[in-house]
């Protein structure tokens, strides 16, 4: 196999392989990750008391989380951001 079509083959295997699996959830924006760690980080990974875990926020339903963060008690800490932005958090926090 030549060079050329060597790099198209590995290109191309890479692309499958980056794809989600029929059934799953695409993967979530990496958006998501650096909101987490911008606002929510430092309450929910440094043991205060009155916010839930990372592993308790896994927990949750994507739903619940931006509900949370839409009309519930994070939405001050969540201002500014949009649906979308709030979802990939979700989204990010959950895995699905």
């Amino acid at each position: 196999m030549s060079a050329k079509w060597a790099g198209a083959a590995g290109l191309m295997a890479l692309g499958v392989l980056a794809a989600p699996a029929f059934g799953q959830a695409p993967a979530a924006p990496p958006r998501g990750a650096a909101i987490y760690a911008e606002r929510c980080k430092d309450c929910h990974e440094a043991g205060d008391e009155r916010a839930l875990t990372r592993e308790q926020l896994a927990a949750k339903t994507p739903a619940e989380i931006v509900a949370a963060l839409t009309t519930g008690p994070m939405a001050a800490a969540a201002e500014g951001l949009t649906a979308d932005l709030k979802q990939a958090v979700a989204v990010w926090l959950t895995g699905r």
